[in-house]
Protein backbone atom coordinates (compact mmCIF):
# COMPACT_ATOMS: atom_id res chain seq x y z
CA UNK A 1 0.00 0.00 0.00
CA UNK A 2 1.10 3.67 -0.58
CA UNK A 3 0.61 6.67 2.15
CA UNK A 4 -1.52 9.35 1.69
CA UNK A 5 0.26 12.12 1.89
CA UNK A 6 -1.93 14.67 3.60
CA UNK A 7 -1.30 18.02 5.47
CA UNK A 8 -4.40 18.41 7.72
CA UNK A 9 -3.62 18.28 12.06
CA UNK A 10 -2.20 15.00 13.33
CA UNK A 11 -1.95 13.80 16.28
CA UNK A 12 -5.68 14.60 17.88
CA UNK A 13 -7.63 11.70 19.84
CA UNK A 14 -10.61 9.84 18.15
CA UNK A 15 -13.20 11.05 16.18
CA UNK A 16 -16.25 8.32 16.34
CA UNK A 17 -19.42 9.51 14.73
CA UNK A 18 -22.45 6.73 15.61
CA UNK A 19 -22.98 5.47 18.80
CA UNK A 20 -22.34 1.65 19.32
CA UNK A 21 -21.42 -1.13 21.86
CA UNK A 22 -17.93 -0.57 23.40
CA UNK A 23 -14.74 -2.15 21.89
CA UNK A 24 -14.05 -5.69 23.13
CA UNK A 25 -10.30 -4.58 24.29
CA UNK A 26 -10.70 -2.52 27.28
CA UNK A 27 -7.42 -0.86 28.27
CA UNK A 28 -7.06 3.12 28.28
CA UNK A 29 -5.93 4.49 25.27
CA UNK A 30 -3.78 7.80 25.67
CA UNK A 31 -3.57 9.82 22.67
CA UNK A 32 -1.46 13.14 23.00
CA UNK A 33 -1.38 16.54 20.91
CA UNK A 34 1.94 18.45 21.25
CA UNK A 35 2.87 16.40 24.38
CA UNK A 36 -0.57 16.84 25.87
CA UNK A 37 -3.01 14.28 26.62
CA UNK A 38 -5.91 14.73 24.75
CA UNK A 39 -9.43 13.95 26.51
CA UNK A 40 -12.04 14.16 24.24
CA UNK A 41 -13.21 14.64 20.11
CA UNK A 42 -16.33 16.20 19.58
CA UNK A 43 -17.87 16.00 16.49
CA UNK A 44 -21.63 17.47 14.42
CA UNK A 45 -22.86 15.53 11.17
CA UNK A 46 -22.62 17.93 8.35
CA UNK A 47 -20.02 20.32 10.34
CA UNK A 48 -16.62 21.46 9.21
CA UNK A 49 -15.16 21.51 12.16
CA UNK A 50 -14.42 19.15 15.50
CA UNK A 51 -13.66 19.88 19.05
CA UNK A 52 -10.44 18.66 20.99
CA UNK A 53 -10.76 19.01 24.79
CA UNK A 54 -13.87 21.58 24.50
CA UNK A 55 -11.73 24.13 22.94
CA UNK A 56 -13.41 26.68 20.60
CA UNK A 57 -13.40 27.50 17.64
CA UNK A 58 -12.36 23.93 16.24
CA UNK A 59 -10.21 22.17 14.15
CA UNK A 60 -11.13 23.16 10.89
CA UNK A 61 -12.06 20.51 7.84
CA UNK A 62 -12.46 21.28 4.04
CA UNK A 63 -15.06 18.40 3.80
CA UNK A 64 -17.87 17.35 6.36
CA UNK A 65 -19.06 13.92 7.34
CA UNK A 66 -22.34 12.18 6.27
CA UNK A 67 -25.30 10.17 7.25
CA UNK A 68 -25.86 6.40 5.39
CA UNK A 69 -28.06 3.96 6.23
CA UNK A 70 -27.62 5.18 9.86
CA UNK A 71 -24.38 5.57 10.00
CA UNK A 72 -21.71 8.62 10.11
CA UNK A 73 -19.19 8.40 7.18
CA UNK A 74 -16.24 10.46 7.96
CA UNK A 75 -13.37 10.84 4.86
CA UNK A 76 -10.61 8.99 4.94
CA UNK A 77 -7.97 11.14 5.52
CA UNK A 78 -10.06 13.17 8.01
CA UNK A 79 -11.03 10.43 10.27
CA UNK A 80 -6.93 8.90 10.11
CA UNK A 81 -5.56 12.01 11.65
CA UNK A 82 -8.45 12.45 14.26
CA UNK A 83 -8.11 9.29 15.30
CA UNK A 84 -4.53 10.64 16.23
CA UNK A 85 -2.98 8.13 13.11
CA UNK A 86 -0.32 10.14 11.89
CA UNK A 87 0.37 10.55 8.08
CA UNK A 88 2.50 8.17 8.21
CA UNK A 89 0.31 5.90 8.91
CA UNK A 90 -2.30 6.04 6.66
CA UNK A 91 -2.74 3.66 3.75
CA UNK A 92 -4.21 3.62 0.18
CA UNK A 93 -3.85 0.37 -2.07
CA UNK A 94 -5.53 1.75 -4.97
CA UNK A 95 -5.58 -1.68 -6.71
CA UNK A 96 -8.15 -3.25 -4.26
CA UNK A 97 -9.34 -0.08 -2.94
CA UNK A 98 -8.32 -0.69 0.42
CA UNK A 99 -7.28 1.71 3.31
CA UNK A 100 -5.52 0.72 6.38
CA UNK A 101 -4.93 2.82 9.41
CA UNK A 102 -2.54 2.22 12.28
CA UNK A 103 -2.19 3.42 15.75
CA UNK A 104 0.02 2.06 18.17
CA UNK A 105 -0.22 -1.72 18.23
CA UNK A 106 -3.84 -1.07 16.57
CA UNK A 107 -4.90 -1.19 13.09
CA UNK A 108 -7.96 -0.93 11.23
CA UNK A 109 -8.35 -2.72 7.69
CA UNK A 110 -11.37 -1.62 5.42
CA UNK A 111 -12.29 -2.27 1.54
CA UNK A 112 -14.40 -0.07 -0.58
CA UNK A 113 -17.87 -1.66 -0.77
CA UNK A 114 -17.10 -4.46 1.82
CA UNK A 115 -19.13 -4.75 4.88
CA UNK A 116 -15.54 -5.96 7.08
CA UNK A 117 -13.38 -5.13 8.64
CA UNK A 118 -9.97 -6.42 9.92
CA UNK A 119 -9.31 -5.39 13.69
CA UNK A 120 -5.64 -6.24 13.85
CA UNK A 121 -5.95 -10.03 13.06
CA UNK A 122 -9.88 -10.12 13.86
CA UNK A 123 -12.12 -9.97 10.65
CA UNK A 124 -15.33 -8.18 11.90
CA UNK A 125 -18.89 -8.00 9.70
CA UNK A 126 -19.82 -4.37 9.96
CA UNK A 127 -23.74 -3.23 8.59
CA UNK A 128 -22.33 -0.83 6.17
CA UNK A 129 -19.40 -0.94 3.55
CA UNK A 130 -16.74 2.00 3.15
CA UNK A 131 -18.05 4.61 0.14
CA UNK A 132 -16.44 6.21 -2.37
CA UNK A 133 -18.36 9.67 -2.64
CA UNK A 134 -17.06 12.52 -4.61
CA UNK A 135 -13.79 10.74 -5.68
CA UNK A 136 -13.03 10.34 -1.56
CA UNK A 137 -13.25 7.43 0.51
CA UNK A 138 -15.47 7.72 3.24
CA UNK A 139 -15.39 5.08 6.16
CA UNK A 140 -18.06 4.22 8.74
CA UNK A 141 -16.17 6.19 11.75
CA UNK A 142 -17.75 3.86 14.30
CA UNK A 143 -16.05 1.11 13.31
CA UNK A 144 -13.00 2.30 12.84
CA UNK A 145 -12.89 4.15 16.03
CA UNK A 146 -13.78 1.19 18.26
CA UNK A 147 -10.99 -1.07 16.04
CA UNK A 148 -8.53 1.76 17.14
CA UNK A 149 -9.62 1.34 21.05
CA UNK A 150 -12.15 4.05 21.30
CA UNK A 151 -15.31 5.19 23.01
CA UNK A 152 -18.48 6.61 21.53
CA UNK A 153 -21.07 8.23 22.95
CA UNK A 154 -23.99 10.46 22.00
CA UNK A 155 -24.40 13.63 24.39
CA UNK A 156 -26.86 16.12 24.21
CA UNK A 157 -27.35 16.07 20.16
CA UNK A 158 -23.39 16.13 20.04
CA UNK A 159 -21.28 12.86 18.95
CA UNK A 160 -18.23 12.62 21.82
CA UNK A 161 -15.21 10.55 21.68
CA UNK A 162 -13.08 9.87 24.22
CA UNK A 163 -10.07 7.26 25.20
CA UNK A 164 -11.83 4.00 26.64
CA UNK A 165 -11.39 3.71 30.44
CA UNK A 166 -11.77 7.76 31.24
CA UNK A 167 -14.53 9.41 32.27
CA UNK A 168 -17.62 11.25 30.17
CA UNK A 169 -16.06 14.26 29.21
CA UNK A 170 -17.66 17.64 29.84
CA UNK A 171 -19.25 18.97 26.23
CA UNK A 172 -20.81 21.88 28.04
CA UNK A 173 -18.57 24.80 26.51
CA UNK A 174 -18.41 23.24 23.05
CA UNK A 175 -22.57 23.45 23.10
CA UNK A 176 -22.14 27.08 24.28
CA UNK A 177 -20.28 27.97 21.07
CA UNK A 178 -22.37 26.01 18.63
CA UNK A 179 -25.64 27.61 20.15
CA UNK A 180 -23.66 31.51 19.48
CA UNK A 181 -22.96 29.99 16.37
CA UNK A 182 -26.47 29.28 15.35
CA UNK A 183 -28.27 31.45 12.08
CA UNK A 184 -30.55 33.72 12.52
CA UNK A 185 -33.81 33.47 11.24
CA UNK A 186 -33.67 35.91 8.28
CA UNK A 187 -29.82 35.74 7.41
CA UNK A 188 -28.89 35.26 3.99
CA UNK A 189 -25.70 34.19 1.80
CA UNK A 190 -25.12 34.11 -2.13
CA UNK A 191 -25.03 30.98 -3.20
CA UNK A 192 -23.86 30.68 -7.37
CA UNK A 193 -25.81 33.96 -7.90
CA UNK A 194 -28.99 32.72 -5.40
CA UNK A 195 -29.96 34.65 -2.58
CA UNK A 196 -30.46 31.49 0.11
CA UNK A 197 -31.52 31.49 3.64
CA UNK A 198 -28.86 30.30 6.15
CA UNK A 199 -31.84 28.57 8.09
CA UNK A 200 -34.83 27.63 5.85
CA UNK A 201 -37.91 28.76 7.28
CA UNK A 202 -39.39 25.47 6.02
CA UNK A 203 -37.98 21.79 6.07
CA UNK A 204 -36.86 22.25 2.42
CA UNK A 205 -33.05 21.02 1.47
CA UNK A 206 -30.40 23.04 -0.13
CA UNK A 207 -27.39 22.40 -1.22
CA UNK A 208 -24.63 22.68 -4.71
CA UNK A 209 -22.26 20.41 -6.27
CA UNK A 210 -19.45 22.06 -7.78
CA UNK A 211 -17.48 19.39 -9.06
CA UNK A 212 -20.92 18.22 -11.33
CA UNK A 213 -21.71 21.94 -12.06
CA UNK A 214 -24.86 21.36 -9.90
CA UNK A 215 -25.46 25.91 -9.09
CA UNK A 216 -28.22 24.68 -6.90
CA UNK A 217 -30.44 21.58 -5.63
CA UNK A 218 -33.82 22.36 -3.68
CA UNK A 219 -35.45 18.74 -2.57
CA UNK A 220 -38.61 19.11 -1.57
CA UNK A 221 -39.89 16.74 1.58
CA UNK A 222 -43.47 15.28 0.36
CA UNK A 223 -44.78 13.15 3.19
CA UNK A 224 -46.55 14.81 6.32
CA UNK A 225 -44.61 18.08 5.45
CA UNK A 226 -45.67 21.10 4.22
CA UNK A 227 -44.98 21.05 0.49
CA UNK A 228 -46.79 24.57 -0.39
CA UNK A 229 -44.84 26.14 1.89
CA UNK A 230 -41.79 24.47 1.23
CA UNK A 231 -42.68 25.15 -2.54
CA UNK A 232 -43.06 29.31 -1.90
CA UNK A 233 -39.61 28.95 -0.02
CA UNK A 234 -38.04 27.22 -3.45
CA UNK A 235 -39.90 30.03 -5.80
CA UNK A 236 -38.72 33.04 -3.78
CA UNK A 237 -34.80 31.31 -3.96
CA UNK A 238 -35.29 31.14 -7.67
CA UNK A 239 -36.73 34.55 -8.20
CA UNK A 240 -33.61 36.05 -7.02
CA UNK A 241 -31.75 34.55 -9.86
CA UNK A 242 -34.77 34.30 -12.51
CA UNK A 243 -37.32 36.50 -12.05
CA UNK A 244 -40.49 35.89 -10.61
CA UNK A 245 -42.12 34.75 -13.63
CA UNK A 246 -39.48 31.98 -14.36
CA UNK A 247 -39.46 30.73 -10.99
CA UNK A 248 -43.18 30.26 -10.71
CA UNK A 249 -43.21 28.23 -13.60
CA UNK A 250 -40.77 26.24 -12.67
CA UNK A 251 -41.98 25.52 -9.11
CA UNK A 252 -45.92 25.17 -10.16
CA UNK A 253 -44.44 21.33 -11.58
CA UNK A 254 -43.07 20.66 -7.67
CA UNK A 255 -46.58 21.90 -6.47
CA UNK A 256 -47.80 19.16 -8.01
CA UNK A 257 -46.51 16.41 -6.04
CA UNK A 258 -48.66 16.25 -2.80
CA UNK A 259 -48.15 12.86 -1.58
CA UNK A 260 -46.10 10.01 -2.78
CA UNK A 261 -48.05 7.73 -5.03
CA UNK A 262 -47.17 10.59 -8.23
CA UNK A 263 -44.30 10.99 -10.27
CA UNK A 264 -42.78 14.25 -11.66
CA UNK A 265 -40.25 14.36 -14.67
CA UNK A 266 -39.85 18.28 -16.42
CA UNK A 267 -37.18 20.02 -18.02
CA UNK A 268 -36.76 23.60 -18.53
CA UNK A 269 -34.00 26.27 -19.69
CA UNK A 270 -33.26 28.47 -17.73
CA UNK A 271 -32.55 32.49 -18.66
CA UNK A 272 -28.64 31.91 -19.21
CA UNK A 273 -28.97 28.15 -20.71
CA UNK A 274 -28.91 26.34 -17.55
CA UNK A 275 -30.61 23.18 -17.20
CA UNK A 276 -33.05 23.13 -14.71
CA UNK A 277 -34.92 19.16 -14.19
CA UNK A 278 -38.06 19.01 -11.38
CA UNK A 279 -37.91 15.31 -10.95
CA UNK A 280 -39.90 12.71 -8.18
CA UNK A 281 -40.61 9.27 -8.73
CA UNK A 282 -43.09 7.10 -8.27
CA UNK A 283 -43.04 7.02 -4.07
CA UNK A 284 -40.73 9.05 -3.46
CA UNK A 285 -40.54 11.01 -0.57
CA UNK A 286 -39.05 14.04 -2.06
CA UNK A 287 -39.28 16.39 -5.47
CA UNK A 288 -35.84 17.33 -6.75
CA UNK A 289 -35.46 20.81 -8.48
CA UNK A 290 -31.93 21.03 -9.90
CA UNK A 291 -30.16 23.20 -11.59
CA UNK A 292 -26.78 22.42 -13.82
CA UNK A 293 -24.61 25.22 -15.48
CA UNK A 294 -25.03 25.83 -19.14
CA UNK A 295 -23.44 23.29 -20.87
CA UNK A 296 -23.23 20.99 -17.75
CA UNK A 297 -25.83 18.32 -18.84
Amino acid sequence: MKKIGVGFLTGCLALALATGALAEQKEQVNVYENNNLVKSVVFIEGRGEYFVDGQTPGVKMDAAPYISQDRTFVPVRFLGNALGVTNENIFWDTETSKAKLVLGSRSAELTIGKKELLAGDQAKTMDVAPELKNARTYLPARFVAEALGYQVDFIDGLVVCYPEGTEKPDVSAVKQYLQEQQPQQGETYNLNGFTVPVKPETEILIDDDKENKVEINLAIIVPNRDVQAQCDEAEEILASKFGSEFAKQVVDVARTKTQQLAALDKKFTGPNGETIWVISSYGGTRTSITIWSKGAY
